[in-house]
This record gives C-alpha cells, sequence and structure tokens, in this order.
C-alpha cells in the first residue's frame, strides 16, 4: 500500500510539474502574440529640411499715379486689367479747362524749344553778340564826341534862363510902382481913345444909313467894314487908356510872380546841369559806357566759336523743365504694366493730388515674410520654396528666396526679419494681396542613411538609436545630420542600410537574453561588427 501511494505522489508531482511548465508555456505564447515591437528599416533616400511662413503678395513694382495740376478729365477708354506700355498716355486734361499757368507752360516751352534750336542750328546769337558790341562802341564813342557840346549847351541853357530871370524880376519889379509919371502920355492915352470914339460913332451913322440895304451892296458892306474896324480901334485905345488910370490887379501881380519862379527854376535846373558835366558827370557816364562795351564784348567771345556744352545743357533744360510743367497736364505709364485701379471717369473735375489710376507690373510677383531671427541663419538668397493660396484650391506654385533683410524688428520680443521670395511660375490666378502658405527648403542630402525621428534616443548629450539583432535590442550611438519632419540622417559605421531600428515608447517582446553567442547573442555578430551592450 505505502508503495502505491508513492506512485501515486510521484504521477502527481509530475502532473503538477507538467502543468506548471504547460501554463508558463501558454502564458509566454500568449504574451508573445499579444505584444509587439514597432520597427523601421534604415534606407537610403534624399530629405528635406523647410522653413515655412505666410505673407501677402506683392507685384514686382507698383505706381500710384495722381494729377499734379486742376482741370476737367478729357476722354479715356483705359479700364481695369490692360496692359500698358512705359510713357503711353493714360489719361489728360481738357485744354480749355486749364489753369493760366499751364497755359503760360505752352509758351515757355515753345520759347525754350526755339532757343535751343538757336543756339544749336543757327549764327543768330553770335550776330546779335557782334551788333551788340558795335553798338555799345558806337554809344561810348558818340558819348565821347558829344560831351563837349553837352556841356557846352548846359552853358549857354544857364545863360538863356538867367536872362529870362532877369525879365521876368524887372517885370515883377515894375509892378510895385505906378504904371507912369508923365501926364502926356496919360493924355495921348486919353485924346487917342476919344478920337476913336468919335470915329465909332460916325462909322455908326453912315453904317445906318444903309443898313436897310441888301448884304451884297457894296456900300453896305464898306459901312460895315468901317463900322467893325473903327470899334476895334476904339476898343484898342479905351484899353490903353484904361492902363495908365487903373492899377495892377492881384491877379497880374500872382501871375507875375509865378512866371518869376518858373524863371528862377529853369536857372536853377541849368546851374545843376551845367555843374554836374563840369564837375564829371560826363566822365562817369563815359566809365558806364566803357563798362557796357566791355560786357558786350565778353558776351561775343562767349558765342563768337559756337555755343558751349554748358549753354546747349542749360538751354536743354529749360526745354525740359517747361516739358515736365506741360505734362502735368497729363498722365503717363512710368513703366510697363496692368491697370490695377481707376479712380476717374471722363468729366470729372479733380485737383492736384488726385489718384487716378494704379499700375502693378504683375510678370514678378513677390511674398514678404517676416522670418524668426533663431531660422535666419539657414535661410539664403535662391533657395526654392513651395507656395499655396486658400484663394486657389488645388494647385501649388515654386518660388525662390530673392531678399533677406539686414535690419530685424521686435514685435512682442520676437525679433523677426523681411524675407522675400519670388514666385516663379505665376500665372493671373495669383493677384497682389493674396495670403501665401510658403515653404522654403533650407537644406537637402541625397543618398543619405535614413531613420525616423521617434528612433532617435537622446542621453546626456549622446545620440544613439536601438537596433533589433537577432531577436535582440541593441543600443548604437549615431551622429545626427539633417533633421526633416520624420526622418533624419544618421552617420557612423555601425549602422547600415537595412538595419531594423526600435522606435521610441514602443513594447518588448518579452523575449529573453538567450542563445549560443558571446554576451548571449546566439552565433552571429551585431551590427556594425562590434559587441554592444545590450539596454
Amino acid at each position: 500500500m505505502k508503495k502505491k501511494i508513492m506512485w501515486l505522489s510521484a504521477i502527481l508531482v509530475v502532473v503538477l510539474a507538467a502543468g506548471a511548465f504547460a501554463y508558463r508555456a501558454i502564458a509566454s505564447s500568449k504574451a508573445s502574440t499579444t505584444t509587439t515591437t514597432q520597427t523601421a528599416t534604415v534606407e537610403r533616400g534624399s530629405l528635406t529640411s523647410t522653413l515655412s511662413s505666410s505673407g501677402n503678395t506683392r507685384s514686382g513694382q507698383t505706381a500710384t499715379i495722381a494729377w499734379q495740376t486742376s482741370g476737367k478729365v478729357g476722354d479715356f477708354a483705359l479700364k481695369v486689367g490692360d496692359l500698358v506700355q512705359t510713357d503711353q498716355v493714360l489719361a489728360t486734361l481738357d485744354p480749355q479747362s486749364l489753369s493760366t499757368d499751364m497755359t503760360n507752360a505752352k509758351q515757355t516751352l515753345i520759347d525754350a524749344k526755339k532757343a535751343l534750336d538757336d543756339l544749336v542750328n543757327s549764327k543768330l546769337s553770335q550776330a546779335q553778340a557782334l551788333q551788340a558790341l558795335q553798338d555799345a562802341q558806337k554809344a561810348l564813342d558818340q558819348l565821347k564826341q558829344t560831351a563837349a557840346q553837352a556841356s557846352a549847351q548846359a552853358q549857354q541853357t544857364l545863360a538863356t534862363a538867367q536872362a529870362a530871370l532877369d525879365d521876368a524880376q524887372k517885370a515883377r519889379d515894375s509892378m510895385n510902382y505906378p504904371k507912369t509919371y508923365d501926364k502926356l502920355v496919360v493924355e495921348k492915352a486919353q485924346t487917342q481913345y476919344l478920337l476913336a470914339k468919335e470915329a465909332y460913332k460916325q462909322a455908326l451913322k453912315d453904317y445906318q444909313k444903309v443898313a436897310y440895304k441888301k448884304l451884297t451892296d457894296p456900300q453896305r458892306a464898306q459901312a460895315l467894314t468901317r463900322l467893325v474896324d473903327a470899334g476895334t480901334a476904339m476898343n484898342k485905345a479905351f484899353a490903353n487908356y484904361n492902363y495908365y488910370l487903373i492899377p495892377y490887379t492881384p491877379q497880374a501881380i500872382a501871375e507875375a510872380d509865378a512866371a518869376l519862379a518858373v524863371a528862377q527854376a529853369d536857372v536853377d535846373k541849368a546851374q545843376a546841369d551845367y555843374d554836374s558835366l563840369k564837375n564829371g558827370a560826363s566822365t562817369a557816364a563815359v566809365a558806364l559806357a566803357e563798362a557796357r562795351l566791355g560786357d558786350a564784348q565778353r558776351a561775343y567771345d562767349s558765342v563768337k566759336d559756337g555755343p558751349t556744352a554748358d549753354q546747349v545743357a542749360a538751354a536743354q533744360a529749360a526745354v525740359d523743365a517747361a516739358q515736365i510743367a506741360l505734362d502735368r497736364a497729363q498722365l503717363t505709364a512710368p513703366f510697363t504694366g496692368t491697370i490695377t485701379e481707376v479712380g476717374i471717369k471722363t468729366g470729372d473735375l479733380v485737383s492736384s493730388g488726385k489718384t487716378a489710376f494704379r499700375i502693378d507690373e504683375l510678370s514678378s510677383i513677390y511674398v514678404d515674410l517676416q522670418i524668426s531671427e533663431v531660422d535666419l541663419a539657414s535661410l539664403k538668397v535662391g533657395q526654392t520654396a513651395t507656395l499655396a493660396f486658400d484663394a486657389i484650391a488645388d494647385k501649388e506654385y515654386t518660388g525662390e528666396v530673392t531678399a533677406i533683410g539686414m535690419v530685424g524688428s521686435v514685435s512682442q520680443g520676437v525679433v523677426n526679419y523681411p524675407v522675400t521670395v519670388r514666385i516663379t511660375d505665376s500665372d493671373e490666378n495669383i493677384r497682389p494681396g493674396m495670403t501665401a502658405s510658403v515653404t522654403i527648403v533650407v537644406n537637402q542630402v541625397d543618398n543619405a542613411l535614413l531613420v525616423p525621428n521617434k528612433a532617435i534616443k537622446n542621453s546626456g548629450g549622446q545620440r544613439s538609436v536601438t537596433v533589433l539583432f537577432e531577436g535582440q535590442q541593441i543600443s548604437i550611438p549615431v551622429t545626427v545630420g539633417l533633421t526633416g519632419d520624420t526622418m533624419s540622417e544618421v552617420t557612423g559605421s555601425q549602422l547600415k542600410e537595412g538595419d531594423t531600428v526600435v522606435i521610441t515608447g514602443s513594447t518588448s517582446s518579452g523575449s529573453t537574453n538567450s542563445g549560443g553567442g558571446p554576451n548571449g547573442f546566439g552565433g552571429g555578430m551585431p551590427p556594425g561588427g562590434v559587441i554592444i551592450q545590450a539596454p
């Protein structure tokens, strides 16, 4: 009985051991099937590093065209979207509405062009300068010849004026005394008056005798003539008689005083003229004439050999200035481009500063970006870029970096630098002001060993990847080169194309470090040909 119990116990131990072994095997198998290790294969390929930003498009060249004077807009046919050429006239002001200054500008331009033409193409200026020189010489000669004559004439004028003053003084002085002290003179004047009066009376009687006759009657005509002559003689005799009887009137005295003052003024002027000539005024006049002759000589010398380059340039500048003033009445395109805005209509009354057109050169479209200072070092002129627009669906454009700003701006503590990207394949869908998402390729490598970024570990500044080798996980140090969004370039002799790397954070398969090789590896060598302890 004891023996049978011992066999049963032994069988039970074996069964229990077998059950435990089976349970562990099943549990191990279940664990192996329920846990996985995320891996990736090391491969060779190209890798790019990009920098993304956004900005607004602008044309390569833009200009706002505004009026520089006032007036009424004339007829024009341009509209938004029209292509214009350099210096093409866009619009003009009605000539009837221009200001006086603009009207004068036309004449100024005509005169300036004529002056330039005369200077360059004719001998008019030389002839005029020679004539001016001859006239100045003649004036000087005549002045020298007439200087003595002028002095003599001034002296004669003074003498004549002095004689007139003496006569006026005598006439005025005579009014201070009676007209005559001789009674016989008075009686003679009275007698002549009485006789003339009697003669008049007799002539009147004779006329009255024939007054009834016709006007053409000889006797009547003779009597009338004697009557008129007698009346004239009587009035003259009466005035002569009264002259001696009536004293000088205040009016006569005032007239004499005025005549005396005028005569004195004439003497003073004649004296001054004579003194000026006598004291050297003629010498000053000669000196002035000589100076004018010198000016005329220099003017002739400057043109006798034709115009100088400076003179032609000055004349041309006058033409250009007049043309600029006149051009304010019209607007022209400063460059070849497209009309993108029209702010006027035919017939509008405009003033200086009124915007008329906007022109954009749309063959070159640029995007202005703001790039952080930390990314600036990776940027270079010429780098390629891709662009996408919210307003343009399902289409991607290419571009290149054309400019990197030298001066940054600070916004909320962040320093940004302006960067410009030119769109190299723009089309009519892209318009100034659109928002563009820009991705710039800052670096690129070809035929590089690539591993996922998630497979790279960083411990104490040392980068490494975990490689699966014969079921074991081996940590291999690597040097990371260019890093992309999901992949990185790695270098190092221990890693090769085709190796399997573990993604960081994946679950272990639960396999143990067993095998017949060194350090527990089965038979072969780990990646890179060196033995590296598994983590």
